[in-house]
């Protein structure tokens, strides 16, 4: 059977979806996007991405052409028409197609998305650690957005897996951010340490739901920014996204991180949100 699209209301083969060359989300990358992961056919979280992705497209003066939760229903139709079991559904949202010019025009915003399987992911216990390369952020001041002009965190991501290592982490003024495609969390005196969402960081689903359940399992959270070498030298490190969950991090610029093996809070985190996805999705 061929993956199919929905593409502006219309469900069809991917293979026959088309978009303009002059879509000004391939002229200009003016568009925003989501990753939603499916387990047992069900979309994890929708609410919250579809919140965000409303989000998203106000940082850009962009309106959804279609009320989110007339999105989620779609996206529940299009599941019953493509079931899958697990993985994931990208969504695209773009101004649309206009003549070139860097002005606003009038035009149909583009929207669009369609699943993709995912094999089940390890068990953080026996799974293996990441391992990170530290790379300057250039990046621009509203990482909040997610947007997809992604060109650096394809680059930084690049750099990492060409040094051997399996995910970049961002430093900006020696501080740590975020990860080219996560959000990082070090582990200090049994505290988790973040980020703060804003300018160089963007508010992860997954992220979210760790601040919400922490409380709930006895593990403290502070939202600060803390120095690279701070962050090397943490009891542990893990990253979290969308469609890894959690991975810990085994190193980080050829260092070992803490014990060389997952951590016993990262552990107890990734458990309690095992929980919640396997309650919500069952």
């Amino acid at each position: 059977m061929s993956e199919l699209i929905w593409m502006n209301g219309e469900i069809m083969p991917l293979a026959d979806a088309r978009i303009g060359v002059e879509d000004r989300g391939f002229q200009f990358a003016d568009g925003v996007y989501e990753v939603i992961r499916l387990y047992n056919g069900k979309p994890f979280a929708l609410e919250a991405h579809l919140q965000r992705l409303q989000k998203s497209a106000g940082g850009i003066q962009l309106a959804l052409p279609i009320d989110a939760s007339n999105l989620g229903n779609e996206i529940a139709k299009f599941l019953d028409r493509a079931p899958m079991r697990d993985g994931m559904i990208y969504l695209q949202l773009t101004r649309g197609e206009a003549p070139r010019n860097h002005a606003f025009s009038a035009s149909k915003p583009t929207l669009l998305f369609y699943a993709r399987a995912l094999p089940p992911l390890a068990d953080p216990s026996s799974g293996e650690g990441v391992k990170l390369l530290s790379v300057a952020d250039e990046r621009w001041q509203r990482c909040w957005i997610k947007s997809i002009a992604l060109l650096p965190n394809v680059l930084a991501k690049n750099q990492a897996l060409a040094a051997g290592a399996d995910e970049a982490v961002f430093i900006d003024n020696g501080m740590v951010t975020e990860c080219a495609a996560s959000n990082i969390f070090a582990v200090m005196k049994g505290h988790v340490v973040t980020h703060p969402v804003g300018s160089k960081v963007l508010p992860g689903i997954t992220r979210d739901i760790l601040l919400e359940i922490a409380p709930k399992i006895g593990v403290a959270f502070d939202q600060r920014a803390f120095r690279e070498e701070e962050a090397i030298n943490a009891d542990e490190l893990f990253i979290t996204s969308t469609t890894r969950e959690i991975s810990w991090v085994k190193g980080w610029n050829d260092r070992q991180v803490g014990q060389g093996r997952p951590g016993p809070i990262t552990l107890k985190l990734h458990s309690a949100l095992r929980k919640k996805i396997a309650n919500e999705t069952a």
